[in-house]
């Protein structure tokens, strides 16, 4: 392959897109598409996301890297994609789509910028680390296989919350209105800043960031929502969202986060049996999650619940020169 013959250039949604999802689709365990992928960069525009492809001489996608707002909390703080097609490897196109990506990186002023790699893929690490890559996180990828389940199984732990005053609902039977939304954001957010790993700063900066990003896409389900509310007082002590995303042949429990004041009272377990019981309803024998390593208490609930780990996914970051 000869590389002066690879043209790179920004990526074009109506053209490329299809071909960036699918190679996204290579390393991830979610599936994505076009029109994913389209839903989220428009979201994205104002905040300086940016893709670029390798377009070979026959006009085929066959890499591509990309940059965005990695916590919209932060400033100047990017998270990264580089991919290159498994058959076009190790002829120095990744490099190409690198110096590229920095390019990107250099005109929006970044001040860090992030790139997630399979902890299975060594080569990927290694390209990651030769340029000035570390690892910050890592995140614990987990699967359940439904028709193990028994739905009666944490009944007992229902019935002793529900006695102890804490109700059990989703944000469909809320309603789904303003209100309960701004409370569901206000849990996420102080859950997610005070989990353990976290570097303590809320994912989204205001409820309107919330709403677009969470509330406005086409994988929200609000009975897929789950909330347990202490009666006494009217808290929203904890949550857990699961979701199926289109093209999945499997259901996916994304985040659950119990509020500081809740947590050791088993909150967190009812609430998760809960989502396995919803994804039932979806249709599909296999949920998938995803944990911080460091967040032990709650991969230690996964794996009593009877989930198995899998191969994850590491997160690591580069401090950028001249920021």
């Amino acid at each position: 392959m000869e590389l002066k013959l690879i043209a790179i250039q920004p990526a074009d949604p109506d053209r490329h897109f299809t071909a960036i999802a699918n190679l996204m689709n290579t390393q991830e365990t979610e599936p994505n598409s076009a029109t994913s992928l389209a839903e989220w960069y428009n979201k994205q525009l104002e905040d300086g996301i940016r893709f670029s492809v390798a377009v070979s001489t026959e006009g085929s996608v066959i890499g591509f890297d990309g940059i965005y707002r990695d916590n919209l909390n932060l400033e100047r703080h990017y998270g990264s994609y580089l991919i290159v097609g498994q058959d076009f490897r190790k002829h120095g196109l990744g490099s190409q789509l690198y110096n590229d990506l920095i390019s990107n990186v250099s005109d929006l002023r970044a001040r860090t910028l992030k790139i997630r790699v399979r902890d299975t893929c060594e080569e990927g690490i290694l390209f990651a680390k030769k340029r000035g890559f570390v690892e910050k996180k890592h995140s614990i990828e987990m699967m359940f296989d439904l028709r193990t389940w028994d739905n009666a199984r944490y009944d007992p732990t229902l019935h002793s919350l529900q006695a102890q005053g804490f109700h059990f609902t989703n944000m469909a039977e809320l309603g789904d209105a303003q209100e309960a939304r701004r409370k569901l954001y206000t849990l996420n957010s102080t859950a997610a800043a005070t989990d353990p790993g976290s570097d303590g700063i809320p994912p989204w900066a205001t409820f309107e960031e919330f709403e677009k990003d969470v509330c406005n896409s086409y994988w929200y389900h609000p009975a897929g929502q789950i909330i347990a509310i202490d009666s006494q007082t009217g808290e929203w002590a904890t949550m857990s969202a699961i979701t199926v995303f289109t093209g999945a042949d499997h259901a996916y429990n994304l985040f659950t986060g119990t509020d500081v004041r809740y947590r050791g009272r088993k909150l967190a377990k009812a609430v998760k049996a809960l989502a396995l019981r919803k994804a039932r309803t979806f249709g599909v024998d296999i949920v998938r999650t995803s944990h911080n390593s460091e967040n032990a208490a709650m991969i230690a609930i996964d794996t009593k619940l009877g989930y198995v780990r899998t191969p994850g996914t590491l997160l690591m970051e580069k401090e950028m020169q001249n920021a």
